[in-house]
């Protein structure tokens, strides 16, 4: 009797010392699995902002033309996102209706919604967004 308890605690040493080892590497995945779905995010916002950069230049939109042009970080459900904000000075041959062909193609190419607000200055406000928050805002100003 007391070989076979002898027999076993190193049995037991090495079931700990396994589920150890997997719990170990199941938190290490978890944390992987929460950096690359961060990242993920993150390279969605860029190529987005890059695309709406694209459109704007594509169109005659100089550096000049760029009043300013900020990112705000915005917390989302524990997660730091961005928010790309472009105020442009509209040339005077150009109108704020010539950009939305170009902007309504990237909404649907991102799958996200495009909105568009005119003010009574005479100015125009471009939102892309989804249900839960705004990625790039581009607003026209005469």
């Amino acid at each position: 009797m007391t070989k076979n308890r002898e027999e076993s605690k190193p049995k037991k040493l090495l079931v700990k010392i396994f589920l150890l080892i997997l719990f170990i590497a199941g938190m290490i995945l978890g944390f992987s699995y929460q950096a690359a779905k961060d990242k993920r995010v993150t390279d969605f916002e860029q190529m987005l902002d890059n695309s709406v950069v694209t459109a704007l230049t594509s169109n005659g939109i100089s550096q000049n033309d760029v009043i300013s042009q900020f990112v705000k970080e915005v917390k989302i459900k524990g997660r730091i996102c961005h928010e790309y904000n472009k105020k442009i000075e509209l040339p005077k041959s150009k109108k704020a209706d010539n950009f939305e062909p170009s902007f309504k193609t990237i909404a649907r190419n991102f799958k996200i919604e495009l909105t568009k607000r005119k003010y009574k200055n005479g100015s125009y406000r471009y939102s892309f967004s989804d249900k839960q928050r705004v990625y790039s805002v581009v607003e026209f100003v005469k």
